[in-house]
């Protein structure tokens, strides 16, 4: 909706939050996650088992450490999940070896009588470690998981060298679960090459046609970002451009869910904020820019990457510190629950769910890990505890974080008791709880304290990426009288997407001062989508569209 479109004197209606009801308690459909989830399982389970009949014992289970690199490949098409999941399982056994390496002297020093303090070198290390990969991961718009496995593995890792397990020997047992999961996160290419593209064409498809048959807010969200992800992975599967079935019918959805938007004039749905975001034409979205582009982008103190990165590091290292003051043994645990809390961004809402979800899955988490702790399993009925836990994070880490912390909260302390680290269930339930509630109650209070404005700071920031390419793009236009390159649209396309982001995080920390920026700010979104959506079909641009065109560029500029 335009600005000129809303009626006089009515403020602009802004993005609103999720009720909490549906983000604490609600289980989203994302999907058939099941396959997926018993690939991580496998990955984990295969090299465990194997492990553990050879005699290796217990630290064989440290496989598992290298088996989360499976999860950063669920979602992908296989021509690109090798090299995700491969950078994902060299990560984990590089953090593997730091936080071990680091670990181990630090809980040797401390055994033979060096302070308590020393511990802060773990924590230290443990903050840098999550705000660089958080920092990566926001600016390359990577998605879920995000930077919590590789900070669990360098938690994991600093713990079981405690009674003085070699850094080398945990690294392998790591590398060796990140080849398991290499492979088993392979094997579908041999029977069903394509099945990641078609589930995500499939899925799609079928939210536009709920759309289309009925045109609700949900629905067209929905709708929209499917859209998105569906043809994402056609370019990572190589397949756009080309005469396959699956882009042919993918164009298709994308311009019934085109011309659903565009017939779609209920004022009440018009007056949805989410009709300034859900924009989508019957062209193509653009494959994301280079990783160069998309990294350095985000080295800006204004960046969401950058804001994230800097809580993170506070909170991170206020937490673990505070803990060995009040002297508890297990300050890396408070670092993990404030990284929790702020490593997927600087929205105050959701970042408070997501406490909230900590908290709750915590406590029910170590119910089960007492459960596990009375039936006390050994050899492989403890590979196949582990297995279940695994399935259980990939089955709910995307739908409900809360429910996914039940299955993670006991597979970390398990996996930390694989290299020998151990105590009463007693004191590790009460320890576990008090180090949860700090790291939780410290990340909140630098999420609400801490770069309060920063939101705003983003917005005008990313609104003036926007404004800028949008005024190159036009300039080439007119003086060079041709269209513009590929990768000037490329950048202009990711800029709005990254635009559209920091609007809504803006709206719901600070709505009533979005609601003044709002008009200005979704106008500039709609001149950038007009103009793609006009060069995309690769004609030459009258010179009364290009007039149109700078008259609202210059409107945009001057408001």
């Amino acid at each position: 909706m335009n600005p000129e479109d809303a009626p006089p004197g009515e403020p602009a209606v802004v993005p609103a939050p999720r009720p909490a009801r549906s983000v604490l308690f609600g289980l989203p459909p994302v999907g058939n996650r099941f396959p997926g989830a018993v690939r991580v399982a496998l990955a984990l389970a295969i090299p465990a088992t194997i492990a553990t009949l050879l005699g290796y014992g217990s630290a064989s289970l440290l496989v598992g450490l290298g088996a989360f690199a499976s999860i950063y490949g669920e979602g992908r098409p296989y021509r690109s999940r090798w090299k995700a999941v491969g950078i994902a399982a060299l990560a984990l056994t590089v953090l593997s070896f730091i936080g071990a390496s680091v670990g181990e002297p630090i809980h040797r020093a401390i055994s033979e009588g060096a302070p308590e303090a020393l511990l802060i070198l773990v924590i230290l290390v443990m903050a840098v470690v999550v705000s660089t990969c958080a920092f990566t991961v926001d600016a390359l718009r990577l998605g879920p998981p995000g930077a919590f496995f590789l900070l669990l593995t360098t938690e994991i890792s600093s713990v079981i060298a405690t009674p003085g397990q070699p850094p080398t020997e945990v690294a392998l047992w790591t590398a060796v679960g990140g080849a398991s999961a290499l492979l088993v996160s392979m094997t579908g290419i041999l029977w069903a090459p394509r099945a990641v593209e078609h589930a995500a064409v499939d899925a799609a498809v079928s939210a536009v046609d709920e759309y289309v048959a009925a045109t609700d807010q949900a629905n067209r969200h929905a709708a929209a970002l499917r859209l998105q992800d569906a043809w994402q992975c056609l370019y990572r599967g190589k397949i756009v451009g080309t005469d396959h079935p699956l882009t042919r019918e993918l164009e298709r959805a994308q311009m019934r869910m085109a011309r659903a938007l565009a017939d779609d004039h209920d004022p009440e749905l018009m007056a949805d904020a989410a009709f300034d975001i859900d924009e989508v034409g019957v062209y193509p979205p653009l494959p994301d820019p280079t990783i160069r582009y998309r990294f350095l982008r985000a080295c800006n103190p204004s960046s969401r990457a950058t804001i994230t990165a800097i809580r993170l590091l506070l909170a991170c290292i206020a937490a673990g510190s505070l803990t060995v003051l009040l002297g508890i043994d297990r300050p890396d645990w408070a670092v993990i629950a404030a990284a929790m809390v702020l490593h997927q961004g600087p929205d105050r809402i959701l970042g408070t769910y997501r406490g909230i979800h900590r908290i709750g899955g915590t406590v029910l988490g170590l119910l089960v890990l007492g459960g596990v702790y009375l039936w006390s399993p050994t050899g492989l009925a403890m590979v196949a505890v582990l297995a279940v836990l695994q399935l259980g994070i990939e089955l709910f880490l995307v739908r409900n974080y809360g429910v996914a912390v039940i299955f993670i909260t006991p597979m970390a302390i398990l996996l930390g008791a694989a290299g020998g680290a151990h105590g009463t269930v007693q004191h590790l339930v009460l320890s576990r709880m008090i180090e949860t509630a700090v790291g939780v109650v410290v990340a909140l209070i630098v999420l609400w304290t801490v770069g309060r404005r920063a939101h705003r700071q983003t917005l005008d920031w990313v609104d003036g990426r926007v404004a800028r390419l949008l005024g190159v793009l036009l300039t080439d236009i007119r003086v060079a009288q041709r269209a513009p390159s590929a990768e000037l649209c490329r950048d202009l396309e990711f800029e709005l997407r990254g635009a559209a982001m920091a609007g809504i995080d803006a709206a719901h920390n600070e709505p009533d001062w979005v609601t003044l920026k709002w008009a200005a700010h979704t106008e500039l979104h709609h001149l950038g989508s007009d103009v793609l959506h006009r060069l995309s079909f690769g004609t030459t641009v009258s010179r009364s569209h290009l007039e149109n065109w700078e008259r609202r560029y210059a409107a945009c500029r001057s408001s």
